[in-house]
């Protein structure tokens, strides 16, 4: 429960605790000013082991480099294969590959890394990254190059003061925050050759208190609240500099930003339902793989030179492993009611002149103009907008 204290136990350390207090400590050990502070689990550990062999793949995972072409294009699942026939990929148990640099891009207020390496590398070395924070991860697939962490719960949230610290130093589980943040990371090839793209995408829940009819407090549920981009920010920070980039030097590259535009904007011509954006294709084609990290579709699949993904809807809450969370929730599954959790979709993308159109299409390659179709694209135009 929100800030919620164990009734039975709090009281009697308030207590224990004045009683015993000679002194107040400096405010600066009471109020220490920190945005992020995530508990490290124990297992994490174990929990990111790096897969035994990346080139292992179950699906056809095209990732194709613009300006590759037949034998020789680029996708991920070949390129690790070429280097593993070259001997790097065996030895990453040992040794973590060398970041050379890394560039923050930006779009608005959407920011992904631009890394100079190839895919394994920047997969091994941000494995590395959550593994070092002690973070889980809820999902990891490197045949489509995507993590997605547990459900994490910010203590730098919990209010702070002299009584809440004292407790807590005895007591840590007496309070916990109202909030929980996911995070999910995904890497593709970069449109230059010998570079690759990291996105990170922040998703919210907040709890919130029901009243009863007299107006007091009755039991809580969890609410989805809006895309935090200043923790996006300062995740994407941490792994800067865990890449060897100076602090002060990450910070100032993402603390430039720009304002969001109108981008997109939903069509219903006769019975076909559309999304046009304003944009390129390949600029449209990484805010559309953006959107789809941000509203919990899991990308199975994707081809770049058919700019198509392949996504299955994920519901963002099912690992989520706390008690009595899950009932609280099913008020907000209800607005997705429409979506089949179980069938594959297609996103594809066109290029219309100076634009591009983006059009739902069922796993066979047909497009679909269902209230299903509708809403996918409803979603997509939310975050894209």
């Amino acid at each position: 429960m929100a800030l919620t204290t164990r009734n039975t136990l709090v009281p009697l350390l308030v207590t224990l605790l004045l009683a015993g207090c000679g002194a107040l400590p400096n405010m600066d050990q009471v109020l220490p000013d920190r945005k992020v502070e995530y508990k490290k689990a124990k297992d994490a550990g174990t929990n990111l082991e790096i897969p035994p062999d990346l080139t292992k793949s179950t699906i056809n995972d095209q990732l194709v480099i613009p300006g590759s072409s037949g034998a020789e294009a680029t996708t991920l699942s070949g390129q690790l294969e070429r280097e593993r026939i070259r001997g790097r990929v065996s030895s990453r148990t040992s040794v973590l590959p060398e970041i050379e640099r890394i560039e923050v891009m930006r779009d608005g207020n959407q920011r992904w890394l631009r890394i100079q390496g190839s895919p394994d590398d920047v997969w091994y070395k941000t494995v590395a990254f959550w593994q070092e924070n002690g973070i889980l991860l809820a999902q990891q697939d490197p045949t489509v190059g995507v993590m997605v962490t547990d459900w994490l719960e910010n203590r730098a949230d919990i209010k702070r003061d002299f009584i809440t610290e004292k407790i807590r130093t005895v007591f840590d589980g007496a309070y916990s925050a109202a909030t929980r943040d996911q995070y999910r990371l995904r890497i593709e090839p970069g449109l230059t050759e010998g570079t690759t793209e990291l996105y990170l995408t922040h998703r919210g829940m907040e709890e919130k208190y029901l009243l009863d009819g007299g107006g007091d407090p009755e039991r809580t549920v969890w609410n989805p609240r809006p895309t935090d981009h200043g923790l996006e920010a300062e995740m994407l920070r941490r792994l800067m500099n865990y890449m060897g980039v100076a602090d002060q030097q990450s910070r100032t590259s993402l603390a430039r930003g720009g304002a969001a535009q109108a981008r997109s904007r939903l069509v219903r011509n006769g019975n076909e339902v559309l999304l046009l954006m304003d944009e390129e294709v390949n600029r449209a084609w990484r805010l559309t793989g953006v959107a789809l990290d941000r509203v919990g579709f899991a990308v199975e699949d994707r081809d770049r030179t058919k700019l198509v993904y392949y996504v299955r809807y994920n519901d963002p809450l099912k690992e989520v492993d706390e008690p009595g969370l899950l009932g609280k929730l099913a008020f907000w599954r209800d607005n997705d009611k429409n979506i089949d959790k179980e069938s594959q979709y297609q996103v594809g993308l066109d290029a219309d002149g100076n634009g591009t159109r983006v059009v739902v299409r069922d796993k066979e390659g047909v497009q679909d103009n269902s209230e299903t179709a509708l809403r996918i694209l409803t979603l997509l135009h939310e975050q894209i907008q």
